[in-house]
């Protein structure tokens, strides 16, 4: 792709209705100001700052489908040994040491909740860094577009490229967090039909995208021989440090994403918990089934539920950008914010250049 400058007689410069289409193809649920940036809030789910009620009752977002065959066996081989010992006077269930039964079960459920609570920590600390990270690309590219459409006003193609490769970055990062194909409809109007396939062909579209951002940024802060000696020379030599330092940004917010989802938990650690999880919840009827007797078919289920509840909700969050989870995060809403914004910019622009 040429970096030359077009003529000024042929090139029309970019009007914030460009946005409009790829702003329209975006999946994003409830398109209002300060919608949840989790994508199950947005479905309908209530958010942790909706109250007890309303979060307690709530069966939603639960991610009970990620253990609801352990708990069918766990809760079944509950009901067969109570039945079995209750209903039968030949069968007596180590009736002779409770006392060392509770001993060794209630210090294994000791060890293994805070086990399922650092577990779990680690998981959701994984989301928040995404989260973060995500906020971080929303401000970084309002501050680069914010920048180069006032200190770009003297060569407004390679300008007006970095505002479309600025937002050709979020959307290339999504899909590629996704492990998606890029989708034309969704950068069509801001880029064009040659440079999107370009953008399909590399090996890692975000950074191409980056890439083309500091090509383009070199031609519009390039220092000419014709201004080594003007007081201009250290002024655009400082703005083209700081619209590199947004661009690092970009580059290294989009980075840490990646690092998240190509480095999930260790197998050994999940493996390690979840079969030492099941025993546990398992053996628990023939170790304690003779102090509970018929309350074992209760017991036991709620303390299946409430450990493998721990285990699904680490499993949740710990990939925040699946889009089939209901607690995963709208990488679609952030997209949209990222060039609703740019577009508001745009639209001052053009307004300023007398285009509108």
């Amino acid at each position: 792709m040429s970096d030359d400058k077009p003529s000024q007689s042929i090139y029309e410069p970019l009007k914030y209705e460009a946005f409009d289409a790829p702003i329209a193809a975006l999946d994003v649920v409830q398109c209002v100001p300060h919608s949840c940036a989790i994508k199950g809030a947005n479905g309908g789910f209530p958010t942790s700052a909706d109250g007890w009620f309303a979060t307690v009752f709530s069966s939603g977002g639960r991610a009970f489908d990620k253990a609801v065959w352990p708990f069918l066996l766990v809760s079944a081989n509950a009901v067969f040994w109570t039945v079995l010992v209750n209903a039968s006077d030949d069968i007596n269930p180590y009736r002779a040491n409770i006392r060392l039964d509770k001993t060794y079960s209630y210090g294994l459920a000791f060890t293994l909740g805070l086990i399922l609570s650092f577990r779990l920590n680690r998981s959701i600390l994984r989301f928040w860094t995404a989260m973060t990270r995500w906020g971080n690309m929303v401000v970084t590219s309002r501050s680069m577009v914010s920048s180069i459409l006032v200190h770009g006003r003297d060569n407004p193609y390679h300008r007006d490229q970095i505002v479309c490769w600025t937002a050709a970055i979020s959307i290339a990062l999504k899909r590629r967090l996704r492990q998606l194909d890029i989708e034309s409809s969704e950068l069509l109007g801001i880029l064009t039909k040659e440079q999107i396939e370009d953008l399909e062909n590399s090996n890692n579209p975000p950074l191409y995208a980056a890439n083309m951002v500091r090509r383009h940024l070199k031609q519009v802060m390039d220092v000419r021989p014709d201004m080594n000696h003007s007081p201009l020379s250290p002024a655009r030599s400082g703005e083209m440090r700081q619209h590199e330092r947004y661009l690092d940004g970009l580059i290294h917010n989009g980075g840490n994403l990646e690092s998240i989802l190509a480095t999930p938990m260790p197998l050994i650690y999940v493996a390690h918990i979840r079969s030492f999880l099941i025993i546990y919840l398992v053996s628990l009827p023939y170790l304690l089934g003779a102090l509970w007797e018929w309350s074992t078919i209760v017991i036991v289920p709620l303390i299946a539920a409430i450990y493998l509840g721990l285990e699904a909700a680490s499993s949740e969050v710990e990939s925040p950008f699946d889009k089939g989870r209901s607690n995963d995060l709208d990488l679609d809403l952030y997209c949209f914010t990222i060039l609703k914004n740019i577009q508001q910019l745009v639209k001052r622009r053009n307004e300023k250049d007398g285009l509108l």
